[in-house]
């Protein structure tokens, strides 16, 4: 009882779990959504706008129709709908935006949560849905401090979201499958080095925070390529670590699909692989579901895997799943931190090493390159180390520079075993990929 209350008041962690329920299709309709135009084969339900609307594009005439999604137990909630606005055509690339007092960064995305019809803020709540595809825009602050999350806080007085002066989730757009990998290809298509990265998000992240640090992530890096998000339908509440767990674990073959399907329909000559905490479950199950499935054929192979403060069990990650993931990338990254809160509570929870532990704990790999991190992430819990700028500095040393660990600055090697990063008080290139 000690360690629940424990972990429900301090941890900011993610967690993974079983459950009997079969994973839905991305052509199964299972969301219970009323809207004005719907066909079961060119619809993958809505997206939402600063007011909580829908919007959702037609396969058929390229067209866009603003909708209200409502549950059938839930009556429409009176509110007006924006003027219905042109789709770009089939094949269109998702840039950046310049606005005057912000950056629009596009994040397409993969979703296996259900369309939440009473949360006006998160277009996608926590329920189980099938397999969704669509592009979110999120506002990037001409002022933005790399390696932040802006948001309103009673620290500075601001209370009300504002895209010039936090990192916003402006806009979400559902679109069908395949028109989805269309723009993903002519996006790819769009820049020098053919690449794009996926993020797997981790526990107590609602839709809109994964889609702002998706962003956020992208954007520091000055990645040119499509970042793109796959959400498992998390909670987005520190009391629902269990419930996390469940889902994360339910969403493991939809995450495989995902995966396999955008290593074979996309044109990426790299596709790079980053998960978070709870997310990294997710990602290291997916992969090796992929391995033992004979059916899948060949099998696809990732450029860069990382994985930050990955809350899993250390020896089942080391006995079972690092095998798999090295034969699936080219490269696997690991970064663990032994002043990260939120997985000192998770082992205090599990009652087992994480793989997300630095120190003496940091997990030694053959083939894996593990980077300590202690003492890097100055936050609360130091657990989003992630979205940190050493972090990233190094990840962009490595998928735009293509360094290889021992030539990276700020690592240095670690004795008996592994390396170390260290935070850097020196200025720092903004957005270092953007030279390359």
């Amino acid at each position: 009882m000690c360690l629940c209350m424990l972990l429900i008041a301090v941890l900011s962690c993610k967690k993974e779990e079983t459950a009997s329920e079969p994973a839905p299709t991305d052509t199964a309709v299972s969301d219970t959504v009323t809207t004005e135009v719907m066909s079961t084969d060119t619809m993958d339900t809505a997206s939402t706008d600063a007011t909580g609307t829908f919007a959702t594009d037609t396969a058929a005439t390229g067209t866009t129709a603003t909708t209200e999604a409502t549950t059938t137990s839930m009556p429409t909630r009176p509110r007006p709908l924006p003027e219905p606005r042109p789709s770009p055509p089939p094949g269109h690339s998702h840039r950046e935006t310049q606005m005057r007092d912000y950056v629009k960064v596009p994040v397409f995305y993969g979703t296996t949560r259900k369309v939440a019809s009473d949360d006006e803020r998160n277009v996608y709540g926590h329920e189980r849905g099938r397999l969704q595809y669509g592009v979110s825009w999120v506002s990037i602050p001409r002022a933005h401090e790399p390696g932040e999350l802006e948001e309103p806080s009673v620290r500075t007085l601001t209370f009300r979201e504002d895209p010039a002066k936090h990192v916003v989730l402006l806009e979400v757009r559902a679109i069908p499958k395949e028109r989805w990998f269309a723009d993903l290809n002519a996006s790819i298509a769009d820049t020098h080095l053919k690449q794009a990265f996926v993020f797997i998000h981790g526990y107590n992240t609602t839709f809109s925070d994964a889609a702002r640090r998706t962003a956020q992530i992208k954007y520091d890096l000055g990645f040119a390529g499509p970042a793109i998000l796959f959400s498992w339908p998390s909670h987005g509440k520190t009391s629902m670590y269990l419930g996390d767990e469940v889902n994360a674990e339910w969403s493991v073959p939809l995450l495989a699909r995902f995966l396999v399907d955008l290593r074979r329909r996309t044109g990426a000559t790299n596709i790079h692989l980053i998960a978070h905490s709870l997310g990294n479950r997710v990602l290291t199950r997916a992969v090796q579901l992929i391995a033992l499935d004979d059916t899948i054929q060949p099998k696809p192979i990732f450029s860069q895997i990382m994985l930050a403060a990955p809350d899993m069990d250390a020896d089942v990650f080391r006995e079972e799943l690092a095998p798999r993931m090295l034969k699936a990338a080219r490269g696997v990254t690991l970064y663990g931190a032994s002043d990260d809160v939120a997985i000192r509570v998770s082992k205090k929870v599990h009652d087992a090493t994480r793989a997300g532990e630095g120190g003496a704990d940091l997990p030694i790999i053959d083939g894996i390159d593990s980077i300590d991190v202690t003492g890097i992430d100055a936050s609360f819990l130091k657990h989003s180390y992630i979205g940190g700028v050493s972090v990233l500095g190094d990840i962009a040393q490595m998928i735009c520079e293509g360094k290889a660990t021992a030539q990276r600055l700020g690592i240095a090697k670690r004795i008996p075993a592994g390396w170390m990063l260290a935070a850097s008080n020196a200025k720092r290139t903004p957005r270092p990929c953007r030279a390359f």
